[in-house]
């Protein structure tokens, strides 16, 4: 009998000094680098599957490819701007500083994620600034992150509603919802109402830890972090608009704003649709509902791959230039110690 405890034991202190050895941050940082390969080839993958659907004539012009590398380099910014303001919410959840170089980093890399199916790992890859970071808890990061998907939300409906409203509605009215997704809308009420019935005991504590968790978000700052969501959402329309423009949709200044709204309704509705990818195959099938009345429809489904596209290259450019500057900062910061 006491072979077999101290025989446990010893298994345990092994177990544990194992444990203390294993270099978590290696760990980590190499999944990470296996989850983004897996990114890229889901990446490449699409874009051998859209290769069939462009119109390669309307790239003939140097000038035209120029303007579309400079329109993918925009995407790539808009990312990096992105990762900055969520650094931000970041540094309000926690109350602990965040270093520019790894939350631009991290959000880069987990942005790759997003085109691997499920999106799941596109949330999770971000809480790698939680263990790279002292102090930091894993449920202050995962709170950032949902602060920003609803102020994203929040963001793209009030530019949709400003922008392409009385547009937007009139299409609404004009389909007829089958009988099977009306089923399916009124099945998910079902079960989200009996999950609320059998949880209701428990909702009111939910309820207020989830208060207590956002006392460090400040009204003023959560509108500032609103306003620069609402500013890179402008800025993702606008790149659409140039690509339908490069592609050659002739545009008047209403036309253009229209355009805007609903190609920002369409984002908005591939966001909230669970397990897409990005929103691949959402987003495209509300902007064909919505546009082809509107819009050359041969351009539009050109306009749709390249801005695809434009989009993924953006995606690897933000990355490039997390990586550069990560580079860069770590020279530097070697060098001061120095």
């Amino acid at each position: 009998m006491g072979f077999s405890i101290a025989f446990r034991r010893a298994l345990r202190g092994v177990y544990m000094k194992l444990l203390r050895e294993i270099d978590t941050k290696k760990i980590v940082s190499w999944v990470g680098t296996v989850l983004m390969l897996i990114a890229l080839a889901f990446i490449a993958q699409r874009l051998i599957m859209m290769r069939h659907d462009l119109n390669l004539s309307v790239l003939g012009s140097p000038a035209v490819i120029a303007a579309l590398l400079l329109l993918a380099v925009m995407e790539g910014t808009v990312v990096i701007l992105a990762s900055l303001n969520y650094r931000k919410l970041v540094i309000s959840a926690s109350g602990i500083p965040v270093g520019r170089a790894l939350s631009t980093k991290v959000y880069t890399v987990s942005n790759l994620y997003k085109y691997i199916p499920g999106g799941v790992l596109y949330v999770l890859g971000r809480n790698r600034i939680a263990i790279e970071t002292q102090g930091i808890r894993h449920s202050k990061v995962f709170l950032a992150t949902v602060t920003e998907g609803v102020l994203f939300a929040v963001g793209a409906l009030i530019l949709s509603v400003l922008l392409a409203f009385e547009h937007s509605i009139y299409y609404v009215r004009q389909l007829e919802i089958p009988f099977l997704v009306r089923l399916a809308f009124g099945l998910i009420l079902l079960i989200a109402a009996v999950i609320l019935f059998i949880f209701r005991r428990r909702l009111p504590g939910l309820f207020a830890n989830s208060i207590s968790s956002v006392k460090n978000f400040r009204a003023p700052e959560l509108l500032r972090r609103l306003a620069v969501a609402l500013l890179l959402i402008t800025l993702w329309a606008g790149i659409f608009l140039g690509t339908l423009m490069l592609m050659g949709q002739p545009m008047t200044f209403s036309l253009g704003i229209t355009v805007m709204g609903l190609f920002i309704l369409s984002w908005l509705l591939g966001f909230l649709t669970p397990g897409a990818p990005s929103g691949i195959g959402i987003r495209e099938a509300v902007m064909l509902m919505f546009m082809s009345g509107v819009l050359s429809e041969g351009i539009l489904l050109t306009a749709m791959v390249v801005h695809r596209i434009l989009a993924v290259l953006g995606d690897l450019a933000a990355y490039g230039m997390a990586m550069v500057y990560s580079a860069v900062s770590r020279k530097h910061s070697v060098s001061h110690k120095a």
